[in-house]
């Protein structure tokens, strides 16, 4: 009998067998249940359909305002603001985070919820950041309301797809362009329909835990239901820090474990990249796009975040000026990253080049903020690229990693950040 990957054996424990098999359709205990406000009303709607108004497990539920930072003016947001916090002090759920908290992947990660082998359901896709951690996310969107009623729901146990990293990346590089060759070598095909990418390798621990939670925030998008990774040091002693006292099993691949398919990406191949609207397989070398004037500039977003885009951005912007023809918004992905940007200088920095930094959470990336009119250009480290993505169906949104968006605003055009760069970076 073949061995099992690590998402099989992660399924396998919160459905309380010893094994399970892909295609197989099993039931599972999830850790945890997150959900966001945006789409909170219409939870809240389901559960008034079955006459429920309460959750089965308000220690496993986690609530969070992480797209609507603000109850802003002219929005009726605030509605869900108000019935998810009173929903949370009603059924005596302590993990709520109300708005300016940040994004789900973010809280998840640095609260301790996400832990090796731990299984947790999402209500919206592009949550797979945490298999960083080890941890498995496995997005259900409205029917999220099932396991929070009852502590339980099926799913099909999805097939895998090994990507072993191998090099360190180059100068310049970051892993989002390595994500964005990803994307561009499969967003556009079904190769990874029904299937958890697994990422493993040397090359993979060559990665911080920042730059791995990026990399999976983008799997979504390749068709793949979600992603993880192997566990090292690095993972043990996060979760030590965030979690010291919660019990967590990380799991690893048998060695004789079947896959479906196994491919290898050298990371020192990896070229700065941008993505030219609105495919997201249109990924290429930033020298086919470079000289592109751009209106606007965009770092943030579940992909763009975190503390080590942080740091990429201020160290382009550090001593120069944003072009005056280009606005540019940084969102720092929570509270706890916005802490610590401030704590290392770096929103001064975003501050004197010129940068809007906005309070933590989704912003720029649906839209919230930063909306584009007709014939405006951007250039992001958000999620998307299709035409209306961010307002006008006019506008035109690139999508890079934070080393190009920051260069490109110096530039006021599409720009590679290399020249940017001091010469031992």
């Amino acid at each position: 009998m073949a061995g099992q990957t690590i998402v099989e054996k992660c399924l396998a424990r919160a459905s309380g067998r010893d094994r399970v098999e892909p295609g197989e359709y099993i039931e599972i205990v999830p850790d945890h249940c997150v959900c966001m406000e945006l789409v909170w009303p219409m939870h809240r709607r389901n559960m008034a359909r079955v006459g429920v108004d309460n959750v089965a497990r308000p220690d496993k539920t986690v609530l969070v305002v992480d797209h609507t930072t603000s109850a802003a003016m002219g929005t009726d947001y605030w509605k869900a603001h108000r019935d998810m916090r009173a929903f949370a002090e009603r059924n005596g759920i302590a993990s709520f985070f109300g708005p300016g908290s940040g994004l789900r992947h973010h809280i998840l990660a640095e609260k301790g919820f996400a832990r090796p082998g731990a299984v947790i359901f999402g209500d919206e896709q592009n949550i797979a950041s945490i298999g960083a951690l080890g941890a498995l996310c496995i997005p259900i969107g409205p029917e999220i309301f099932v396991p929070l009623v009852t502590d339980r729901n099926w799913l099909m146990v999805p097939k895998t797809a090994r990507f072993r990293l191998t090099g360190a990346l180059p100068r310049g590089s970051t892993v989002r362009d390595l994500a964005q060759i990803i994307l561009r070598d499969y967003a556009s095909g079904d190769a990874l329909l029904q299937h958890c990418v697994e990422f493993c390798g040397p090359g993979l621990r060559s990665l911080s835990l920042d730059e791995r939670q990026s990399l999976c925030a983008c799997v979504y998008h390749t068709g793949a239901d979600t992603a993880i990774c192997e566990v090292d040091d690095a993972v043990r002693d996060h979760v030590a820090r965030t979690a010291p006292d919660a019990p967590f099993a990380p799991v690893t691949s048998d060695p004789d474990a079947a896959v479906s398919m196994e491919v290898t990406y050298d990371l020192s191949a990896v070229e700065p990249t941008v993505t030219a609207p609105p495919e997201l397989s249109n990924g290429g070398p930033v020298a086919a796009v470079a000289g592109r004037r751009i209106t606007q500039a965009t770092i943030g977003s579940c992909a763009g975040g975190r503390l080590d885009d942080m740091r990429a951005a201020a160290h382009v912007l550090r001593g120069r000026a944003i072009d005056p023809g280009v606005t540019m918004y940084i969102t720092p992905g929570s509270r706890e990253v916005y802490a610590d940007a401030a704590a290392e200088g770096l929103i001064e920095v975003f501050a004197r080049a010129g940068a809007t930094v906005l309070a933590p959470g989704c912003t720029t990336c649906w839209g919230y903020h930063g909306l584009l009119s007709d014939g405006e250009v951007a250039i992001s480290t958000n999620q998307f690229n299709y035409h209306g993505r961010q307002g006008s169906e006019d506008a035109e949104i690139y999508l890079a990693g934070p080393l190009v968006v920051a260069a490109s605003a110096v530039a006021g055009e599409i720009a590679d950040p290399r020249p940017y760069l001091d010469a031992e970076d």
